[in-house]
């Protein structure tokens, strides 16, 4: 089982180094997590933090991360929406 930190770093080292769409952005504000996975909230920066709606993305999925292996996967966003109710938020730091 593998921590937040560890399954954020993995996130940073799968998906930053071939990042082409803006700026690499990794929201880190609120842990998202299930008994299974950590899920993450990226994209261009543009779009999350400056709110570019040009740069909006939609239907690619959510970035999670296999607590078991800690596998980098992407999550249709349906499943993550049918698994509302199974979703732990906190607080990071």
């Amino acid at each position: 089982m593998i921590a937040y930190a560890e399954a954020e770093a993995a996130v940073r080292e799968v998906l930053e180094p071939s990042w082409a769409d803006g700026t690499f952005w990794l929201d880190n504000a609120l842990i998202v997590e299930d008994a299974e996975l950590f899920y993450f909230r990226v994209g261009p920066r543009e779009w999350l933090v400056e709110g570019d709606v040009s740069r909006a993305r939609y239907g690619g999925g959510v970035a999670a991360v296999v607590k078991a292996t800690g596998e980098v996967i992407w999550v249709p966003e349906v499943r993550v929406a049918l698994r509302h109710r199974t979703l732990r938020y906190r607080k990071n730091r």
